[in-house]
Order: C-alpha cells, then sequence, then structure tokens
C-alpha cells in the first residue's frame, strides 16, 4: 500500500520534471503572443511544483520525524533545523516560497518578468 508521502513523492518527482521540461523552451525564439504563453505556463507550473515541493517536505516531516507544521516557512523551518538541508538550500527555498507567494496574491507584470528571470535558480 502506497503511503501519503509516497504517493507526494511520485507527484513532486513528476512536477520537478515538467517544470525543467518547461524550462527547455525560450520564449525569445517565438512571436510575442506565444512567448508570454510560454513564461506564463512555465510560471505556472513553477508555481505548482513549489507547492508540492513544500506539501511533501511537510508530510515527510510528519511521517519520519512526527513534526506537525502547517505553514510552508515553518516546513522550511524545520526541515533546516533537522539538518535536512544546509542553509543556502534553505535561503533558496524562502526565495522560492516568497517568489509563489507574490504569484498567487499579487499580479503585476514587472512581477512576474522579475520571478520568471529567477526560474532556472530553482530547478
Amino acid at each position: 500500500m502506497e503511503t501519503k508521502l509516497a504517493r507526494k513523492l511520485n507527484n513532486l518527482d513528476d512536477a520537478l520534471s515538467n517544470f525543467s521540461d518547461a524550462l527547455t523552451l525560450e520564449p525569445t525564439s517565438f512571436q510575442e503572443l506565444v512567448a508570454d504563453n510560454i513564461k506564463s505556463g512555465q510560471i505556472q507550473k513553477f508555481e505548482f511544483t513549489i507547492e508540492l515541493l513544500w506539501k511533501t517536505i511537510q508530510a515527510f516531516l510528519y511521517e519520519v520525524d512526527g513534526v506537525d507544521v502547517v505553514t510552508s516557512k515553518s516546513v522550511a523551518k524545520e526541515f533546516v533545523e533537522a539538518c535536512y538541508c544546509d542553509y543556502p538550500m534553505y535561503e533558496l527555498f524562502i526565495q522560492a516560497i516568497n517568489d509563489r507567494n507574490q504569484l498567487s496574491h499579487i499580479y503585476r507584470q514587472e512581477m512576474a518578468e522579475s520571478i520568471w528571470s529567477r526560474l532556472p535558480e530553482y530547478e
């Protein structure tokens, strides 16, 4: 029987692969309308992947360490404090969460472009 964590890990693996594949497209190779849609798709895949990432880590912390945390940033904090990642990775995780939150709650074209330019860092 597949555990909740195993299911989340499989889904995360698929999402990471999909996100990575999406980033292989170079929007500047296309007309403006198509390029804009490619960027939007890449951003959406990023948002989805970050959401799956923190929820998978949340399930991992609960299943492995019995730690029950409910917010993305508290998950990141517990993950680094339990020595599952180093501080630079923690900082990148927090930056990704902040970028995802900005995209989900406040949409401005210039902000989206700025975050889009950082997507390869999260691959």
